[in-house]
């Protein structure tokens, strides 16, 4: 129809397109794949070879003036393939089933646009119909929709068939395009029906006025069909999609007008009109040749004197073969025919009455010899002919089905680069399995956990991720970071007797499902072994339905493992190089490693998956090393204790926030310690400060 490709990269810019056509609207671009419809074996062979995702189908009664056929039939073919498959399918119709009162088209068209609806009601197929005005285009296509109405210019009148103040119903193709890209873009499964509006209020007088302005000596004249009515805008196109018309007919007609005038080839004199006329007439071209090949024979007879017997050389039997060889049986034989007449003219002109010629069969013989003569060569040429025509129908058959094979080829070589991207760059494949790695490889376990979520809420896309710390010998696990958002909020820690059944599944199966769907235990949940012990408890609170598959499951435990090997090493790494982060004696980190410590505690909080408090201690004690001894028993195993740039000591409570200060804070001073809790930018002072100061490095 209207197709362009400027119109497929605007509508589809991501996606491979194939489009089908007539033999008369092919698009030129070779970089869309283009199919002529021309049997329904071909659409059969297309379903099965294609996998289609997207279909925009174009009525034909989109077009005014246009009665076409079999549109029903090809509309239920398309639909009947694919009534299996998960397909959005975009139908534009035409104006008539809205129109005012209904045309004879009317009830057609909504036969057409209840199709749809029944399938996608009925099947697995996916439809949104839309009724559009009347369309026509300002492309090279644009041309085609006003031919007949321009064709009458050039005679100084136009008629149309409607009344001056019928309105004129007409769209631009090319907003199309915008519209099909939203559309697929905001889908949804359910069936609906849009009716696109006529916003410009244009009417045939108007219509004609601009035609008019385009030749000035244009004398215009109307009609007096039954005026019809468009419904009025109700804005739900314009609110849903945000789409609304932009161009107007009467702005496009003179560019539209100038194109159709280029298009229009001067008028060839009378003799190359004839010549051209001979050259698309085969068989007038090849009556014409064989009367002058006959007249030519007939003269040398008569400049060789041999009318009624040949000599040395017979000119009507060469004549007879030469155009049997070259035209084939019929012509053959009616070039003996004409050769028999030459012969009994020239028997006549010696003196040959019709009786003797007749009753003498001695005389028979020159004719019976033409009439073989032509209907051997010329069956013989015949021969050569359907030979000739037949291995051509199965050349050109062979190429069809190699052109065939060949696009078929050239879409593999696309999905084979397009796999191969995936490959690396899906996911959950191996490309993204080693980018996942890339990212935990850090030697610090707070962002290990910080990359942890991250990466596996992108992988997985699962919002529930908790992950909990245990401590050798503990009775509790405690938060280290879990999903920003989750509601209800993961608990501080877990009673790990209440999760004998996940710690069990985990040491049998390597990964626990929650396939009774316990309300009080994860979905999934995995461990990270240290020395044969759980030290980190990785869980999943919520999983979708599409997510309890083996291959989620596989996927989950494939992650907790690279997330475990990462762990592992930073653990290892922590243990080597313990003893020169704290100070001699004590359990106060020395400035630089706290706060690298207090770093990843505030990027854990700003990244809303963990939450802290940063305390200054001081308190009155006899010796530093009993007030280095009380606050080692004063704090949890899962709190740090350090030494600021500023030689004040202070405390990180993970997983603590201002509600509990009060608390902490009559809990500190029983110890016989005064706490202090500093704020986050007073925290990052603290940070920089210890980044800055290279006397406190260890």
């Amino acid at each position: 129809m209207f197709l362009t490709k400027e119109w497929i990269e605007e509508a589809f810019p991501d996606d491979h397109v194939l489009t089908t056509h007539r033999k008369d609207d092919m698009l030129s671009d070779t970089r869309i794949k283009s199919v002529i419809l021309d049997s329904r074996q071909l659409l059969d062979r297309l379903y099965t070879t294609y996998d289609f995702d997207r279909i925009v189908y174009f009525s034909e009664y989109l077009l005014p003036h246009n009665n076409p056929e079999g549109e029903l039939d090809r509309l239920r073919r398309v639909l009947q393939e694919f009534r299996e498959k998960e397909v959005e399918l975009i139908y534009f119709s035409g104006p008539e089933s809205v129109l005012t009162p209904p045309t004879s088209q009317s009830i057609l068209t909504r036969t057409a646009e209840e199709l749809c609806l029944h399938y996608a009601k009925t099947s697995k197929i996916q439809v949104k119909v839309f009724r559009l005005p009347y369309i026509y285009s300002i492309s090279a296509a644009g041309p085609k929709c006003f031919e007949r109405l321009f064709q009458q210019i050039p005679t100084e009148n136009v008629s149309f068939d409607e009344q001056a103040a019928q309105p004129v119903y007409a769209l631009c193709f090319d907003e199309l395009a915008s519209l099909v890209n939203r559309v697929f873009d905001t889908w949804t499964p359910q069936p609906e029906l849009f009716t696109l509006p006529e916003v410009f209020h244009i009417d045939y007088r108007m219509l004609g006025t601009a035609l008019q302005k385009l030749r000035p000596t244009l004398e215009v004249t109307y009609g007096t069909d039954t005026l019809q009515t468009y419904p009025a805008d109700d804005k739900v196109v314009r609110n849903r999609y945000g789409w609304f018309q932009r161009y107007c007919l009467l702005d496009d007609l003179p560019q539209i007008y100038h194109a159709w005038q280029k298009s229009q080839t001067p008028k060839k004199p009378l003799l190359h009109r004839i010549i051209d006329t001979l050259r698309n007439q085969i068989r007038l071209l090849r009556f014409l040749e064989i009367l002058l090949a006959s007249g030519v024979t007939e003269l040398l007879v008569q400049l060789t004197h041999t009318d009624a017997q040949f000599q040395m050389v017979d000119f009507r039997l060469a004549f007879v073969m030469l155009i049997g060889t070259v035209y084939g049986l019929n012509a053959g034989v009616f070039a003996a025919f004409l050769a028999s007449l030459s012969l009994i003219f020239g028997y006549f002109r010696q003196g040959m009455t019709l009786v003797l010629l007749f009753y003498e069969p001695s005389y028979w013989l020159p004719f019976l010899v033409y009439f073989i003569i032509g209907a051997s060569c010329g069956y013989v040429q015949l021969r050569n002919t359907e030979t000739s025509r037949f291995v051509q129908n199965e050349n050109n058959l062979l190429r069809q089905r190699l052109q065939f094979t060949q696009e078929l080829y050239e879409d593999t070589l696309e999905d084979k680069q397009l796999f191969r991207h995936q490959i690396l760059g899906r996911r959950d494949s191996f490309g993204k399995i080693y980018t996942v790695t890339q990212q935990l490889n850090t030697l610090q376990p707070q962002e290990i956990y910080r990359k942890t979520i991250q990466v596996m809420e992108d992988i997985l896309e699962n919002h529930s991720l908790t992950i909990y710390h245990l401590e050798k010998g503990y009775a509790f696990a405690r938060l280290t970071a879990a999903s920003s958002g989750l509601q209800p909020a993961p608990a501080r820690s877990l009673a790990v007797d209440k999760y004998i059944d996940v710690f069990r599944a985990i040491e049998q199966d390597g990964v626990w499902v929650n396939r009774t769907f316990a309300p009080d235990l994860p979905m999934y949940a995995a461990g990270v072994r240290q020395n044969g012990s759980i030290v980190v408890l990785i869980s999943l609170r919520t999983a979708g339905e599409n997510q309890m598959t083996l291959y989620y499951q596989n996927l989950f435990r494939i992650l907790c493992g690279l997330v475990e090997t990462a762990l592992i090493r930073a653990f290892e790494y922590e243990s080597a190089i313990q003893e020169t982060w704290y100070l001699p004696g004590t359990c106060l980190m020395r400035p630089v490693p706290f706060a690298e410590q207090l770093a990843n505690a505030c990027t854990l909080q700003e990244d809303k998956m963990a939450q802290h408090l940063l305390l200054r201690v001081s308190g009155k004690f006899a010796t530093s090393e009993e007030f280095y001894a009380q606050l080692e028993r004063s704090i949890r195993s899962s709190d740090i204790a350090g030494l600021g740039t500023d030689e004040n000591v202070y405390l990180l409570l993970n997983q603590a926030t201002e509600e509990n200060l009060p608390l902490l804070t009559q809990r500190m001073a029983e110890k016989g310690f005064q706490v202090t809790s500093v704020s986050l930018d007073g925290q990052h002072r603290l940070i920089a400060a210890a980044k800055k100061d290279p006397a406190n490095e260890c």
